[in-house]
């Protein structure tokens, strides 16, 4: 017998470090993947754990799929659990604890002997404590509303408040080295000063109250940078305001911005009005960071005109919800500086924002197709680079000319604007950004009337290809300037999303939607809108795009519900099919259609789609 053969075969081992790097990209909200590897076995639980924790009370809270009740009770037990694995030194620093009600048995949770069931081996795993890194990775003033009442027997808003207020004073103390972001309202970044020492992991600051910000609190959160940066080096992250569903405030007698206590309202959206500041200054807090990898300037409505002054060179993420104010001085060539950046999300603020984007990438790789003065610019550019004279050019054009101009290799782009504005970046963003780009999605902030598409991508002068293209989401009447021709440069794309509001039909002369059965790697595929479907488009999507899981034709019109699902019967992947089943008087009848088709297919479920499902 040979050596090989004496030999018993191997199976190969995966180290945990390969897998730890795997599980690295999950993220919240793939909760159903995170749960079902908590289960496999007792390595992958260790490993999956602290991902579940990173930000336990914002995955209970953004669950649409639980009641008010159920999310209330969910984290009440979390944050008794929370509290549970304190020190004794530590839990004597909040309010009693308040009695709880469970089988008409009352039990005082602040009394010793109930922490020490709580904490013991039955009530809680030994593998699953010492987390909670992420406790306040984002506000979680909801926590005051729904469980600090119940856990604290607190009875008013400003109670609950300042509960929130020592709790997290409480979990900085008690993470200490693994605390990995923080917190702070404005006007009180001095009192933070002092656990700078502990921090020593901390790479995200998360600034409140940004309307409160004065001289004096500037230069303390200034401070406050430039001496975590002295002291750890390890900050990477800001988030310049906040947001909740409520304008919680905690305000304390000697509070100087009491007065603001008027403010308190309703949020009706996510970004509120009293919460930004446009001071120009704000620029010095993320010029203080040794290197920045992520800035959203949420609150900071004059970020777009001191975009010049921000250090961009590092960037990984880029938010900037505010597109208002004075132009930089240099127009947009900042992206030409971006070498790192993968997400932008960006209310478009001019018509020319993605202009130089669009230019480089020509003049690299396309110079064909630029005019005859961009092409003598595109030389001058070449020359420059062997010459030390400054170029004639605009300062923008500069950038492009000058050697240091980089296309930004962004993956991720979230836009949104006016519709002027949206169509031009629309345009121009892909064309730019074509060999990275991975995920567009489009959002027109108004209607607009649209007789004919004009987003062509350059077709017939360019052939753009956008191979890594995946997601494809265009919402408002910025989704009928679309022209479908252009399919043909993303033949990967496995997402294809167009919501276009309003009773009005879609339809466009010399613009089919049959460009849409090319994509055969396509799985979610949403018409939203009155768009006009044929038989042999329905055709051909039970015979051309196999991998469909996800099919919403809601308000489309031209085709009735059972030639659809007859047409899609064959498709081993699908398990959805979005049609509007409200009011008319065809209800009935598509009621007892739906029923003795789920007879026929019992693995596709028919109805209205909800937004949560695209992500099951």
């Amino acid at each position: 017998m040979d050596q090989q053969t004496s030999q018993p075969n191997k199976t190969p081992v995966l180290l945990q470090e390969c897998i730890q790097l795997v599980l690295s990209y999950l993220q919240s909200s793939q909760l159903p993947t995170i749960c079902s590897l908590l289960r496999v076995n007792k390595a992958l639980f260790q490993l999956t754990t602290p991902i579940l924790y990173l930000n336990p009370f914002l995955i209970v809270h953004s669950r649409s799929i639980w009641s008010e009740d159920e999310k209330a009770e969910r984290l009440e037990h979390l944050l008794r659990l929370f509290i549970s694995e304190l020190d004794p030194a530590l839990r004597a620093q909040l309010p009693p604890l308040a009695y709880t009600d469970e089988d008409d048995e009352q039990e005082d949770w602040s009394s010793s002997s109930a922490i020490d069931t709580l904490r013991s081996p039955a009530a809680i795993p030994e593998i699953s404590r010492g987390y909670f890194y992420h406790y306040r990775r984002l506000d979680h003033s909801f926590l005051a509303s729904r469980a600090i009442p119940k856990v604290f027997a607190s009875f008013s808003r400003t109670q609950s408040q300042a509960v929130l207020a020592q709790l997290d004073k409480v979990f900085l103390r008690h993470c200490g080295e693994r605390a990995l972001s923080i917190c702070m309202a404005t006007p009180r970044v001095k009192s933070f000063m002092g656990i700078i020492p502990i921090l020593k992991c901390l790479r995200r600051i998360e600034l409140h109250r940004m309307e409160c910000v004065t001289d004096e609190n500037l230069q303390e959160m200034v401070d406050w940078i430039t001496t975590h940066n002295e002291t750890h080096g390890t900050l990477r992250e800001l988030q310049m305001g906040g947001h909740s569903e409520y304008d919680n405030r905690c305000y304390d007698d000697d509070d100087p911005n009491s007065h603001l206590s008027d403010l308190r309202r309703y949020k009706a959206s996510e970004f509120d009005d009293d919460d930004t500041n446009s001071r120009r200054d704000l620029v010095l807090l993320p010029q203080a960071y040794r290197t920045l990898t992520e800035l959203d300037t949420r609150s900071w409505s004059g970020a777009w005109p001191m975009i010049d002054q921000i250090p961009v060179g590092n960037l990984f993420r880029l938010v900037m919800d505010y597109g208002e104010g004075v132009a930089p001085e240099n127009g947009t060539s900042f992206m030409l500086r971006c070498k790192r950046l993968k997400v932008l999300d960006l209310y478009v603020p001019a018509q020319d924002t993605f202009r130089d984007v669009a230019h480089l990438f020509k003049s690299r790789f396309l110079l064909g197709s630029l005019s005859d003065d961009d092409q003598s610019a595109a030389a001058t550019g070449a020359i420059a680079l062997t010459s030390t004279a400054p170029s004639p050019l605009t300062p923008a054009r500069n950038a492009l000319t000058d050697g240091t101009a980089v296309l930004p290799p962004v993956e991720k782009l979230y836009i949104s604007g006016h519709h002027g504005n949206l169509r031009n970046a629309l345009e121009e963003a892909p064309v730019g950004l074509s060999r990275t780009l991975r995920i567009l999605k489009v959002t027109s902030m108004e209607r607009h009337t649209v007789e004919k598409p004009s987003i062509t991508w350059g077709y017939p002068l360019l052939h753009v290809e956008m191979p890594f293209l995946v997601d494809l989401q265009l919402q408002g009447d910025i989704a009928l300037e679309f022209h479908f021709g252009v399919l043909r440069s993303c033949p990967n794309l496995i997402s294809l999303k167009l919501m276009v509001n309003g009773l009005f039909s879609c339809d466009q002369a010399g613009n089919p939607i049959d460009p849409i059965l090319s994509l055969r790697k396509l799985q979610c595929l949403q018409l939203l809108g009155k768009w006009a479907l044929t038989r042999e488009f329905l055709k051909g999507l039970g015979t051309r795009l196999t991998a469909l899981k996800i099919l919403d034709l809601a308000r489309c019109y031209g085709v009735e519900l059972e030639e659809v699902l007859e047409a899609v019967e064959g498709l081993e992947f699908l398990w959805r099919v979005g049609w509007d089943m409200e009011g008319g008087e065809e209800l009935d009848d598509a009621e007892e259609l739906v029923a003795r088709w789920r007879t026929r297919t019992p693995r596709v479920t028919v109805g209205f789609v909800q937004a949560g499902e695209f992500y099951a």
